[in-house]
C-alpha cells in the first residue's frame, strides 16, 4: 500500500472532537467510514491518523490527515462519502514512516473573540500576549494530560482588533491540552483590567495567582489554520468550492437564526410584553 496525506478542513460543532470515540460522532471516525467506503478497504482509527487533537466544537481549515491505500486518492469521491461539514481539499504521497503528528515544524490556531458588551484594552492584551511566548511550562494554562509534559513552546502570540471581534493567532512547536483557550480566557480578563499583564509571567514562574482556576474560552471560536510542514499539497478546486458552499449555507441558516429568535425574544419575552 501507499502512504498519503491530505489537508482536511471540518466544522467541529457537530462531533465530539477529532479524536475517535465509540459510539460517538467524531471527525477521525466519519474519515475512517469514508476511507473505507470509498477505498472497498479495511480502514481503522489506528491506521487513519491525524496531526493534532481537537475537543468537541473546534474547527480546522489545515488539519493533516494520514492513511494508507492501494488505490490512488480521488478526493472529489472520498469526499461524496463525508459530510458536507468535512472535506479533504489537498494530498500528496509520502513516504511510509512519515508521521503527521511528529513531522511538523509548527502549528497554527486562531481564536475569534465575540467583544460585544465587553470594552477590552486591546494594548494591554497585546502586551500580556508576549509573556506567553518561549518554551515554557504551561501547567496552569492547561488541563492534565495523564502523564503528558506541561511543556511547550509558543513562537507567537498577535492579536487585533476588529468592530465585534478581538481575533487572537497562536503560533507554536507544540500545544497543550485546552492551552489557546484558556490563555484566551485570561487574556480578555486582562483586558478588562482584572489582571495585570505580568499575571502570565507568574504563572509561567510557578505561582498560582487564580484559585478558581481559568475556565477555557468557548471551543466554537477556535480553529486550527494549519499544520506547517515542508511538503507541498495540490488543492483540489473541486473540494476547495465544496467547502464554500458550505460555509455559506451555514452563515446563511445561523443568520435566519439569529433574526428569528431576535424576533420571538422582541416580541414575546421583553419586559413590554403580555405573553407570560
Amino acid at each position: 500500500m501507499s502512504t498519503y496525506i491530505a489537508r482536511l478542513f471540518y466544522l467541529g460543532t457537530a462531533y465530539y472532537g477529532s479524536q475517535w470515540q465509540p459510539n460517538v460522532r467524531t471527525i477521525q471516525g466519519e474519515l475512517v467510514n469514508a476511507l473505507t467506503s470509498w477505498s472497498g478497504e479495511e480502514h481503522t482509527h489506528e491506521s487513519v491518523t491525524l496531526s493534532g487533537r481537537t475537543d468537541r466544537g473546534v474547527s480546522s481549515l489545515g488539519q493533516i490527515v494520514r492513511f494508507t491505500s492501494d488505490k490512488k486518492p480521488n478526493l472529489e469521491k472520498i469526499n461524496a462519502h463525508l459530510p458536507d461539514d468535512i472535506t479533504l481539499w489537498a494530498y500528496t504521497k509520502v513516504v511510509s514512516t512519515y508521521n503527521p503528528r511528529y513531522n511538523v515544524l509548527f502549528r497554527h490556531y486562531k481564536y475569534y473573540l465575540d467583544t460585544r458588551g465587553m470594552a477590552l484594552d486591546i494594548t494591554r492584551i497585546k502586551q500580556a500576549g508576549k509573556y506567553l511566548v518561549g518554551l515554557n511550562n504551561y501547567t496552569f494554562l492547561s488541563k492534565p494530560d495523564s502523564e503528558r509534559s506541561t511543556l511547550a513552546t509558543i513562537l507567537n502570540v498577535a492579536s487585533r482588533k476588529t468592530d465585534n471581534l478581538i481575533i487572537f493567532d497562536f503560533h507554536g512547536v507544540n500545544f497543550l491540552w485546552k492551552l489557546v483557550r484558556k490563555s484566551v480566557t485570561l487574556l480578555k480578563w486582562i483586558g478588562l483590567g482584572i489582571f495585570p499583564p505580568e499575571i502570565i509571567r507568574d504563572l509561567l514562574n510557578g505561582k498560582n495567582m487564580i484559585s478558581g482556576g481559568i475556565e477555557p474560552a468557548s471551543p466554537e471560536g477556535l480553529v486550527f489554520i494549519e499544520a506547517t510542514i515542508p511538503i507541498r499539497m495540490k488543492p483540489d478546486l473541486k473540494s476547495l468550492r465544496r467547502i464554500r458552499k458550505t460555509i455559506a449555507n451555514r452563515i446563511g441558516l445561523h443568520s435566519r437564526a439569529a433574526a428569528m429568535l431576535n424576533e420571538i425574544n422582541h416580541d414575546y419575552l421583553s419586559d413590554q410584553t403580555s405573553f407570560y
